[in-house]
């Protein structure tokens, strides 16, 4: 089926004249590139890179398609000049950029915590981690994002780099830690399946997080006459909420889980078909259905793993602090578009804000040092589109 034809709006020319100087402002503030060069100044480095952003495309691509731009290795010698040797060092200095455009948001919010793989395809090293085979390799760059979920204002509040075999409870802490910094209260914590385990249902309940996370049945199956425990005979019953104790390697925690159904058409026969899921929660009131229906807004983390795949700039590079850097460039231009673009005076796409930034790049030329920049002034201070 033909999709429907779509317009961008008209946009005012000084929303495009600000959007970047507001992004280069954010991004120069976490990471201090080095001011004493002729053709490499800051504001340079920083249109080079979300020209790359907007673009889907390498730091050289970016170069060579924007007039009297740098060379790349000129911007990569820069970069490596200003970025720090480990990854948790430039998270730090990235939370501030990646909160600026939430302004004085202070309401309680449900957030979603889940991992987002990068495919890799060179040589593992220290920042990489292995998983199942998913494009062609076993190889990637795990990241983990702590995301607003259920509402206009899809914030992405924390962002760090996963080790290879970190526990889920080490990355959690700096997740939780992240959104507790940017004076957001957790109202509830919607996790993936692969977080169900006895130290996460732990350390949720110790910061008085209520949280949902689909319970997940393991072992073998009871033989043939043999009465089903545990998970297993919650399953046969009907939908409701039951309290239960998860015991696993003589560690033990008190959940309730919320037995409810979901209702389908097969691929196949066409025929409609009924499906029950079962959650473990903690603290989180509601009918079946209503919890059935929360855990459902979880999957807008899966979106914005959709939309920094539109804003993240390529490199193959094997340094995993480059790569974290291009990762928060993308999340923080991401969050800049839900702050400036989603309201309801302009309701731009993901793809126009790219589209201003490529016509705002493309249309501005390198000023030395000390000269203003076309369509603008050198005392011009970063704001938001207005």
């Amino acid at each position: 089926m033909r999709p429907k034809a779509q317009s961008i709006r008209p946009t005012p020319v000084h929303a495009t004249r600000h959007l970047r100087p507001v992004l280069t402002d954010w991004l120069g503030r976490a990471v201090s590139l080095p001011k004493r060069r002729r053709t490499c100044t800051p504001e340079v480095v920083w249109r080079v890179i979300l020209f790359a952003a907007a673009f889907t495309r390498s730091v050289a691509a970016a170069c060579a398609a924007i007039v009297d731009a740098p060379s790349g290795q000129a911007i990569w010698d820069c970069l490596y000049l200003a970025l720090p040797k480990r990854r948790r060092a430039l998270e730090r200095r990235l939370l501030p950029a990646l909160h600026a455009p939430l302004g004085k948001r202070k309401r309680s919010a449900r957030v979603a915590i889940d991992y987002h793989r990068i495919a890799y395809f060179g040589p593992p090293n220290r920042d990489t981690t292995r998983a199942k085979e998913t494009a062609g390799t076993h190889t990637f760059h795990t990241y983990a994002t702590a995301c607003v979920v259920g509402g206009p204002e899809r914030y992405t509040l924390g962002l760090t780099a996963v080790g290879e075999k970190e526990p889920f409870t080490t990355v959690l802490t700096r997740l939780l830690d992240q959104v507790a910094a940017a004076g957001v209260t957790i109202r509830v914590v919607l996790l993936d399946k692969a977080f169900f385990s006895i130290a996460v249902m732990r350390l949720l309940p110790s910061r008085s997080l209520p949280f949902v996370i689909p319970a997940v049945i393991r072992g073998r199956k009871p033989r043939i006459g043999v009465k089903a425990v545990g998970l297993r005979a919650l399953r046969n019953r009907g939908a409701g909420r039951y309290e239960y104790t998860h015991e696993d390697r003589g560690a033990s925690v008190r959940i309730r889980v919320v037995v409810a159904h979901k209702s389908y058409r097969h691929k196949k026969t066409g025929r409609r078909r009924s499906k029950k899921l079962l959650y473990a929660t903690w603290r989180v009131s509601g009918e079946p259905v209503s919890i059935r229906d929360l855990y459902r807004t979880r999957f807008g983390v899966e979106s914005s793993y959709r939309q920094l795949g539109q804003v993240r700039p390529r490199t193959s590079t094997t340094n995993g602090v480059v790569r974290l850097l291009w990762v928060a460039v993308g999340l923080i231009l991401r969050n800049a578009w839900v702050r400036f673009g989603t309201d309801r005076e302009r309701h731009w796409t993901l793809g126009a804000v790219c589209l201003m930034l490529l016509a705002d790049t493309l249309g501005t030329r390198s000023a030395p040092p000390g000269e203003p920049l076309v369509g603008g002034t050198g005392t011009d201070h970063a704001r938001p589109p207005n």
